[in-house]
């Protein structure tokens, strides 16, 4: 019954790196992409300097060089596969070489699994994967070496060098070699107190030096503690694959089955507690427009109908840059005008104040955009943003600041997938001639300054259409503010001053918050055949009213035909409390 289970020499391995491949790639993968954007990754000396800085520099540095092909599509999840099916061949090797038991390949599945799941959060880097195959790498070394004199040699060695190399996974070492000698029947408890007395003092005596904090100095290069259940995983199966070694060599098949059942509870356990899909499709409405196709947005969102603020910002500017915006505002959720800005807050998430310069691109006003742009780059993770390059480089060009537009577009050029986009911007910087979207974009930019709030975004949408009339973009956004704060008032001032000129048809939201402004103020027909509304809204409107006031405003009888009217949301469209 020994040899009972040796088929999953082949299919464990090939089936978690199958398995995760296809979840990555076809589940989940917004998160990975985000991965790529927060990080900036330079062919450079110094840049590789830079991570003598922190420990882990070896850990970090071919994490950070493996989280660039994130940026192609399945690059991601092959780089995870790849990872998880090495993270598989050294445990196997290392549950081996302690416990030496049959169903290796089973138990060293369970940090494998662990890994996947702690990869579902943005912030649980590859750099931490990397870390945890290093230390396996060099206990294997000591494991390995026959002669006592080397032995002890190599051990001095890594136990002085691995927090270095690896970061804090490595202070799974000494379990690993007391683990080791105790089943070798060659422990030593002075060399077993030497060994951890070392590996957990460096981290305490030099975290002032690399300006850590006592817990992210025992964690680096993991941002959040639960990446320590990475290496706690091994621990625990070789643990596990110790005490039940005896009993395995007579219950072989039972123990094969009840590990395999136990692999797959964690997964999906884990999956469930830690994979965050709503999430993902957020960042899928993110990522489209990071590549500026707002049909593909506007299509995710009417099949998402996500009722979060970040969706419904992707969503609105979406619909802006198609031009139908006041058309279709209400098809979506609109959380008052927090849907159109994200606002950069002491209470916003990093992610939020990530993705806030998107719509100050978009309208023209480069002033803010640009400071959106650097809090990004500032309150994102790893504080280097390959995004957040671009769009500053960008911001730049529009505002012709060449010297600091190739200053950013410099560095992109030093990056292996951004190389190409930053190349054909610098010949843009240096060219005589404008390009059309360039031409475009400077067309949006106010005449004159202004100082203004970097929270106060009424003002900024005023001061853009006041400057320039003509940005449909920024005339929008400023009207359907006021229409989603439920300020008539000023909606029909700005209406009268700057919309009511625009030669095109009355979008249907302006149109019925018209028809409001005009039935309270008691127009006349007269008044009323000016603004141009579509004889449908009149008829639609004369009915919403006689059913409001037959139904005594029952929201439910409403619903049905007119929920997605602005007059079902100015009656009923109420802020949540959560």
């Amino acid at each position: 019954m020994v040899g009972y289970f040796a088929k999953y020499n082949w299919i464990v391995p090939v089936g978690l790196m199958g398995l995760s491949f296809i979840f990555f790639q076809l589940c989940y993968p917004y998160h990975l992409f985000l991965k790529e954007q927060i990080q900036l990754f330079l062919y450079t000396p110094d840049y590789f300097l830079s991570y003598f800085k922190k420990p882990a520099w070896m850990a970090s540095y071919v994490g950070d060089f493996l989280t660039q092909f994130f940026y192609l599509r399945g690059g991601g999840a092959m780089v995870l596969a790849s990872l998880f099916g090495v993270e598989w061949l050294l445990g196997t090797v290392v549950i081996k070489r302690i416990a030496g038991v049959a169903n290796a390949g089973l138990w060293a599945s369970f940090p494998v699994l662990a890994d996947w799941i702690l990869h579902c959060d943005t912030l649980h880097g590859v750099s931490v994967s990397v870390g945890f195959i290093l230390v396996m790498s060099l206990f294997l070394i000591y494991s390995l070496t026959a002669k006592k004199w080397l032995s002890y040699l190599v051990l001095v060695i890594f136990t002085v060098s691995g927090y270095w190399l690896a970061g804090g996974a490595f202070l799974i070492f000494p379990f690993l070699v007391v683990a080791y000698d105790f089943s070798q029947q060659k422990s030593s408890w002075l060399k077993g107190l030497l060994v951890f007395a070392t590996v957990f003092s460096i981290p305490v005596m030099w975290r002032h030096h690399y300006l850590l904090t006592q817990i992210h100095s025992f964690i680096f290069p993991a941002f959040n503690k639960q990446s320590l259940f990475l290496p706690v995983a091994l621990l625990g199966s070789v643990t596990c694959a110790f005490l039940l070694k005896k009993l395995e060599l007579t219950h072989t098949k039972m123990i094969g089955i009840g590990v395999s059942f136990s692999l797959f509870v964690v997964l999906a356990t884990g999956l469930k507690a830690n994979a965050n899909f709503n999430f993902e499709k957020i960042l899928s409405l993110d990522y489209e427009t990071y590549l500026g196709i707002p049909e593909r947005v506007v299509g995710l969102a009417k099949k998402y109908q996500l009722k979060n603020k970040q969706a419904s910002y992707f969503t609105n500017m979406a619909l802006a840059r198609q031009g139908v915006l006041p058309e279709y505002l209400l098809h979506f959720y609109q959380p008052f005008s927090l849907g159109l800005i994200l606002p950069v807050t002491p209470n916003e998430n990093w992610q939020s104040i990530f993705v806030s310069n998107e719509v100050f691109f978009l309208m023209g006003d480069m002033n803010l955009a640009q400071h959106s742009a650097m809090l990004g780059n500032t309150f994102s993770p790893y504080q280097r943003s390959s995004r957040m390059m671009r769009r500053l480089a960008e911001i730049n060009l529009v505002n012709e600041d060449s010297a600091a537009a190739n200053k950013y577009l410099r560095i992109l050029s030093k990056t292996q997938f951004h190389k190409k986009w930053a190349q054909s911007r610098l010949a843009i910087n240096h060219s005589p001639n404008t390009v059309r979207w360039l031409a475009e974009k400077r067309t949006q930019l106010p005449r004159t300054d202004r100082l203004i709030k970097s929270n106060d975004y009424l003002a900024a949408l005023s001061f853009l259409v006041e400057q320039n009339p003509g940005n449909l973009i920024a005339l929008d956004y400023l009207l359907c503010y006021h229409l989603l704060n439920k300020d008539l008032k000023s909606f029909r001032n700005v209406y009268d001053q700057y919309a009511h000129s625009v030669n095109r048809p009355v979008p249907a939201v302006y149109g019925e918050a018209l028809l409001i402004g005009l039935f309270t103020s008691r127009a006349s027909s007269a008044e009323a055949l000016v603004y141009a509304i579509r004889p449908e809204k009149l008829k639609d409107f004369t009915d919403y009213t006689e059913l409001y006031e037959k139904t005594a405003g029952d929201s439910n009888a409403l619903k049905e035909r007119f929920g997605r009217s602005y007059w079902f949301y100015y009656h009923f469209a109420t802020i949540q409390k959560k």
